[in-house]
């Protein structure tokens, strides 16, 4: 009778403790989910893939959302992009600063062949920025990593918290020479954004 009362006694006590336990750890994560912080130093090349947004599928059925990441990554694999290993990033800062998750790795691939033709080995500029007509060379970025953030980020502040967000408007800055050749960045742009879906 005594150890039945002891195992009682003891059930409790280890039950609110294991309860807190796990309560802890599910604030931490989520805390850590949510906390979509911008790239803002040079961090190192290597990087896990990425669960936010990610949920566990049950059934059959996967929503257009669900797909997003394996549309980029099948997208960047097929072009034999270097920013393949990437995807999951780019779609994470592309919901960040709520631009379409399609338009960087699209501009990458009209301006740079998806990052395998850019200005210096170490410049991780796919995307033609600072490259002004008749040079060679552009801005540099410490990796691809900031390079994603600093373009995504770009791209909202010049061209969508302003409210220009047609292709063609955005071409007319970003690519101006491209106007006189019927609009040829902005189609360009347009066709790898409609590869991807």
């Amino acid at each position: 009778m005594g150890r039945k009362v002891l195992i009682v006694a003891c059930w409790f006590p280890l039950t609110l403790a294991l309860l807190a336990v796990n309560l802890s750890l599910l604030v931490s994560l989520t805390q850590k989910a949510n906390a979509r912080e911008p790239v803002t130093q040079a961090l190192p090349l290597r990087i896990a893939a990425s669960s936010y947004g990610t949920e566990q599928v049950l059934g059959a059925s996967v929503t257009a959302a669900d797909a997003r990441a394996l549309l980029l990554t099948r997208f960047l694999k097929t072009h034999n992009s270097p920013l393949t290993e990437y995807a999951d990033y780019i779609l994470d800062r592309a919901e960040y600063y709520n631009i379409d998750y399609r338009l960087v790795p699209a501009i990458a691939m009209c301006e740079s062949n998806a990052g395998k033709r850019i200005p210096s080995k170490d410049s991780y500029n796919a995307w033609g920025i600072s490259v002004e007509t008749g040079e060679t060379s552009g801005a540099k970025f410490p990796n691809w990593l900031y390079a994603i953030d600093w373009v995504s980020r770009y791209l909202r502040d010049k061209y969508f918290a302003r409210g220009i967000t047609d292709l063609i408007d955005i071409g007319a800055i970003y690519a101006p020479p491209s106007v006189a050749n019927g609009n040829s960045w902005a189609n360009c742009v347009g066709q790898f954004m409609e590869e991807i879906q």
